[in-house]
Protein backbone atom coordinates (compact mmCIF):
# COMPACT_ATOMS: atom_id res chain seq x y z
CA UNK A 1 0.00 0.00 0.00
CA UNK A 2 1.47 3.23 -0.85
CA UNK A 3 1.96 6.35 1.82
CA UNK A 4 -0.40 9.12 1.48
CA UNK A 5 0.32 13.07 1.76
CA UNK A 6 -1.71 16.17 1.71
CA UNK A 7 -1.18 19.10 -0.18
CA UNK A 8 -2.70 21.83 0.56
CA UNK A 9 -1.97 24.40 -2.28
CA UNK A 10 -2.08 28.27 -1.51
CA UNK A 11 0.14 29.61 -4.07
CA UNK A 12 3.06 31.39 -4.02
CA UNK A 13 6.48 31.13 -5.97
CA UNK A 14 6.18 27.40 -6.13
CA UNK A 15 2.44 27.70 -7.74
CA UNK A 16 3.54 30.19 -10.09
CA UNK A 17 5.08 30.93 -13.93
CA UNK A 18 7.83 32.71 -15.52
CA UNK A 19 7.04 35.33 -17.77
CA UNK A 20 8.11 39.20 -17.79
CA UNK A 21 6.86 38.96 -14.19
CA UNK A 22 6.26 36.06 -12.17
CA UNK A 23 2.77 35.47 -12.01
CA UNK A 24 0.36 32.79 -10.11
CA UNK A 25 -0.24 29.59 -12.66
CA UNK A 26 -3.53 28.25 -13.52
CA UNK A 27 -2.36 24.85 -11.64
CA UNK A 28 -0.88 25.87 -8.00
CA UNK A 29 0.12 22.20 -8.23
CA UNK A 30 2.83 22.16 -10.95
CA UNK A 31 5.41 21.15 -8.48
CA UNK A 32 3.78 17.12 -8.62
CA UNK A 33 4.65 17.66 -12.28
CA UNK A 34 8.44 18.31 -11.40
CA UNK A 35 8.54 16.03 -8.29
CA UNK A 36 7.90 12.13 -8.52
CA UNK A 37 7.86 9.11 -6.25
CA UNK A 38 5.91 6.02 -7.20
CA UNK A 39 5.98 5.33 -3.26
CA UNK A 40 3.38 8.05 -2.51
CA UNK A 41 0.09 8.96 -3.19
CA UNK A 42 -0.40 12.88 -3.04
CA UNK A 43 -4.55 13.94 -2.68
CA UNK A 44 -4.88 17.36 -2.61
CA UNK A 45 -7.03 20.75 -1.27
CA UNK A 46 -6.79 24.24 -2.57
CA UNK A 47 -8.77 27.16 -0.72
CA UNK A 48 -7.40 29.61 -2.22
CA UNK A 49 -4.49 30.75 -4.60
CA UNK A 50 -2.51 33.82 -4.09
CA UNK A 51 0.96 35.54 -3.99
CA UNK A 52 2.15 35.08 -0.22
CA UNK A 53 2.17 39.14 -0.11
CA UNK A 54 -1.58 39.34 -0.28
CA UNK A 55 -2.04 37.60 2.45
CA UNK A 56 -4.92 38.67 5.23
CA UNK A 57 -6.14 37.55 8.76
CA UNK A 58 -9.22 36.27 6.72
CA UNK A 59 -6.68 33.25 4.63
CA UNK A 60 -5.42 32.30 7.70
CA UNK A 61 -9.29 31.16 9.03
CA UNK A 62 -9.82 29.62 5.21
CA UNK A 63 -6.81 27.79 6.10
CA UNK A 64 -7.31 26.49 9.51
CA UNK A 65 -10.99 25.52 8.70
CA UNK A 66 -9.19 23.42 5.39
CA UNK A 67 -6.75 21.74 7.71
CA UNK A 68 -9.47 21.24 10.18
CA UNK A 69 -11.38 19.22 7.55
CA UNK A 70 -8.58 17.19 6.88
CA UNK A 71 -8.29 12.96 7.77
CA UNK A 72 -4.91 13.66 9.26
CA UNK A 73 -5.14 9.31 10.40
CA UNK A 74 -5.55 8.47 6.64
CA UNK A 75 -2.36 10.28 6.01
CA UNK A 76 1.68 10.49 6.62
CA UNK A 77 1.01 14.31 6.92
CA UNK A 78 0.11 17.47 4.91
CA UNK A 79 2.48 19.65 2.95
CA UNK A 80 1.15 23.13 2.41
CA UNK A 81 2.10 25.05 -0.64
CA UNK A 82 3.00 28.36 0.33
CA UNK A 83 4.97 32.01 -1.04
CA UNK A 84 7.77 33.04 0.60
CA UNK A 85 7.45 36.17 1.42
CA UNK A 86 4.56 35.59 4.45
CA UNK A 87 6.07 31.90 4.86
CA UNK A 88 6.99 32.70 8.32
CA UNK A 89 3.85 34.22 9.63
CA UNK A 90 1.85 31.54 7.98
CA UNK A 91 4.33 29.00 9.68
CA UNK A 92 4.13 30.53 12.97
CA UNK A 93 -0.09 30.27 12.63
CA UNK A 94 -0.23 26.69 11.89
CA UNK A 95 3.12 25.70 14.69
CA UNK A 96 1.22 27.53 17.91
CA UNK A 97 -2.69 26.07 16.60
CA UNK A 98 -1.73 22.63 15.28
CA UNK A 99 1.52 21.83 17.50
CA UNK A 100 0.42 17.86 17.57
CA UNK A 101 -0.20 17.52 13.58
CA UNK A 102 2.40 16.55 11.32
CA UNK A 103 2.81 19.31 8.57
CA UNK A 104 5.30 20.90 6.69
CA UNK A 105 5.23 24.35 4.61
CA UNK A 106 7.48 24.76 1.46
CA UNK A 107 7.83 27.74 -0.69
CA UNK A 108 10.22 28.10 -3.41
CA UNK A 109 13.04 30.82 -4.61
CA UNK A 110 11.88 30.52 -8.26
CA UNK A 111 9.18 28.76 -10.12
CA UNK A 112 9.73 25.11 -10.63
CA UNK A 113 10.29 25.20 -14.05
CA UNK A 114 13.41 27.53 -13.83
CA UNK A 115 16.55 25.21 -13.46
CA UNK A 116 17.87 27.05 -10.78
CA UNK A 117 14.66 26.79 -8.40
CA UNK A 118 14.78 24.94 -4.95
CA UNK A 119 11.23 24.45 -5.91
CA UNK A 120 11.85 20.42 -6.03
CA UNK A 121 14.61 20.18 -3.85
CA UNK A 122 12.15 21.91 -1.07
CA UNK A 123 9.53 19.96 -1.66
CA UNK A 124 11.55 16.61 -1.97
CA UNK A 125 12.51 17.33 1.44
CA UNK A 126 9.23 17.49 3.06
CA UNK A 127 8.02 14.71 1.66
CA UNK A 128 10.75 12.66 2.94
CA UNK A 129 10.65 14.06 6.10
CA UNK A 130 7.01 12.96 6.33
CA UNK A 131 7.49 9.34 5.31
CA UNK A 132 10.33 8.83 7.84
CA UNK A 133 7.55 9.61 10.65
CA UNK A 134 8.21 13.10 11.25
CA UNK A 135 6.33 14.47 13.75
CA UNK A 136 5.26 18.49 14.61
CA UNK A 137 5.12 21.25 12.45
CA UNK A 138 7.88 22.23 9.83
CA UNK A 139 8.99 24.85 7.27
CA UNK A 140 10.98 23.57 4.22
CA UNK A 141 13.56 25.77 2.58
CA UNK A 142 17.10 24.63 1.90
CA UNK A 143 16.73 22.95 5.15
CA UNK A 144 14.50 21.87 7.66
CA UNK A 145 13.56 24.56 10.23
CA UNK A 146 10.93 24.19 13.59
CA UNK A 147 7.93 26.64 12.23
CA UNK A 148 7.66 28.60 15.08
CA UNK A 149 11.47 29.10 14.78
CA UNK A 150 11.42 30.52 11.27
CA UNK A 151 12.09 34.16 11.00
CA UNK A 152 11.48 35.64 7.41
CA UNK A 153 14.09 35.43 4.82
CA UNK A 154 17.08 38.58 5.03
CA UNK A 155 18.51 40.41 2.32
CA UNK A 156 20.34 37.11 0.82
CA UNK A 157 16.77 35.29 0.45
CA UNK A 158 17.60 32.95 3.63
CA UNK A 159 15.06 31.71 6.30
CA UNK A 160 17.40 32.07 9.55
CA UNK A 161 15.88 29.55 12.40
CA UNK A 162 16.49 29.86 16.35
CA UNK A 163 17.77 26.54 18.05
CA UNK A 164 14.36 26.91 20.22
CA UNK A 165 11.64 29.02 21.32
CA UNK A 166 8.64 29.62 23.45
CA UNK A 167 6.01 26.83 23.76
CA UNK A 168 3.03 26.82 21.09
CA UNK A 169 -0.06 28.58 22.34
CA UNK A 170 -2.35 25.69 21.07
CA UNK A 171 -5.15 27.92 20.17
CA UNK A 172 -7.22 27.75 16.88
CA UNK A 173 -9.03 30.88 17.89
CA UNK A 174 -8.11 33.72 15.35
CA UNK A 175 -8.77 37.29 16.75
CA UNK A 176 -8.49 39.91 14.06
CA UNK A 177 -6.28 42.67 15.92
CA UNK A 178 -5.36 45.65 14.55
CA UNK A 179 -1.63 45.01 15.70
CA UNK A 180 1.20 47.68 15.25
CA UNK A 181 4.97 46.57 14.74
CA UNK A 182 7.39 49.00 15.51
CA UNK A 183 10.69 48.32 15.23
CA UNK A 184 13.76 50.01 17.43
CA UNK A 185 15.36 52.70 15.54
CA UNK A 186 17.70 55.73 15.72
CA UNK A 187 16.06 58.50 16.95
CA UNK A 188 12.76 56.68 17.42
CA UNK A 189 9.82 59.26 18.20
CA UNK A 190 6.85 57.39 19.69
CA UNK A 191 4.64 60.64 18.57
CA UNK A 192 5.37 59.31 15.07
CA UNK A 193 2.87 56.80 16.05
CA UNK A 194 -0.94 57.05 16.24
CA UNK A 195 -2.83 54.56 18.79
CA UNK A 196 -6.24 55.49 18.27
CA UNK A 197 -7.38 52.18 16.35
CA UNK A 198 -4.13 49.86 17.31
CA UNK A 199 -5.28 46.88 19.52
CA UNK A 200 -2.06 45.95 20.36
CA UNK A 201 1.38 46.46 19.84
CA UNK A 202 5.19 44.68 19.38
CA UNK A 203 8.15 46.40 19.41
CA UNK A 204 11.23 44.55 18.23
CA UNK A 205 14.63 45.08 19.88
CA UNK A 206 17.76 45.99 18.87
CA UNK A 207 19.33 42.87 18.44
CA UNK A 208 21.52 42.95 21.58
CA UNK A 209 18.28 42.70 23.15
CA UNK A 210 18.21 46.48 23.62
CA UNK A 211 15.76 49.53 23.03
CA UNK A 212 15.58 53.45 22.37
CA UNK A 213 14.23 55.58 24.72
CA UNK A 214 11.67 55.93 21.65
CA UNK A 215 10.33 52.63 21.92
CA UNK A 216 10.29 52.80 25.96
CA UNK A 217 8.20 56.08 25.45
CA UNK A 218 5.85 54.21 22.88
CA UNK A 219 4.98 51.38 25.32
CA UNK A 220 4.14 53.92 28.33
CA UNK A 221 2.14 55.73 25.60
CA UNK A 222 0.31 51.91 24.62
CA UNK A 223 0.10 50.90 28.44
CA UNK A 224 -1.72 54.27 29.37
CA UNK A 225 -4.70 53.71 26.97
CA UNK A 226 -5.00 50.10 28.30
CA UNK A 227 -3.37 48.81 24.72
CA UNK A 228 -1.46 45.36 25.27
CA UNK A 229 2.44 46.51 24.37
CA UNK A 230 4.80 43.57 24.15
CA UNK A 231 8.40 43.99 23.27
CA UNK A 232 10.29 41.25 21.23
CA UNK A 233 13.46 39.75 21.07
CA UNK A 234 15.09 36.67 20.01
CA UNK A 235 17.84 36.55 22.35
CA UNK A 236 16.76 34.36 26.02
CA UNK A 237 17.46 37.68 28.35
CA UNK A 238 17.61 41.25 28.23
CA UNK A 239 21.12 41.71 29.89
CA UNK A 240 21.69 45.74 29.13
CA UNK A 241 20.52 48.69 31.35
CA UNK A 242 18.74 50.06 28.87
CA UNK A 243 15.87 47.29 28.94
CA UNK A 244 15.93 47.70 32.62
CA UNK A 245 12.32 48.15 33.88
CA UNK A 246 10.54 46.46 30.71
CA UNK A 247 8.93 43.53 32.33
CA UNK A 248 6.82 42.90 29.58
CA UNK A 249 9.40 41.12 27.37
CA UNK A 250 9.21 38.09 24.88
CA UNK A 251 12.65 36.27 25.11
CA UNK A 252 13.81 33.69 22.41
CA UNK A 253 11.24 34.63 20.33
CA UNK A 254 10.66 35.48 16.36
CA UNK A 255 8.58 38.81 15.61
CA UNK A 256 6.10 36.26 13.62
CA UNK A 257 5.77 34.19 16.62
CA UNK A 258 5.03 36.94 18.38
CA UNK A 259 2.26 38.23 15.81
CA UNK A 260 0.79 34.95 15.57
CA UNK A 261 0.48 34.38 19.48
CA UNK A 262 -1.70 37.92 19.91
CA UNK A 263 -3.86 36.87 17.28
CA UNK A 264 -4.38 33.00 19.16
CA UNK A 265 -3.77 34.14 22.23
Amino acid sequence: MKNKIMIVALGGTIGSKKGEFISLDENNLKILCYYHNDNVEFHSLSPFSILSESLCVDNWQILFDCIDSIDFAGYDGVIILHGSDTLAYTAAMVGNAYPDRNIVLVAADKPPEDPDSNAVANFGMAVEHLLSGGQGVYVSYDRLMPALCVTSAGIDDKFLALDSTLPPVNSRNIIAKNVLIANAYVNMDCCNYCLDNVDAVLIGMFHSATVPQGAKDLAHRAKSMGIPCCFVTHRLSADYATARGIDNILTGCTMENAYARMLLD
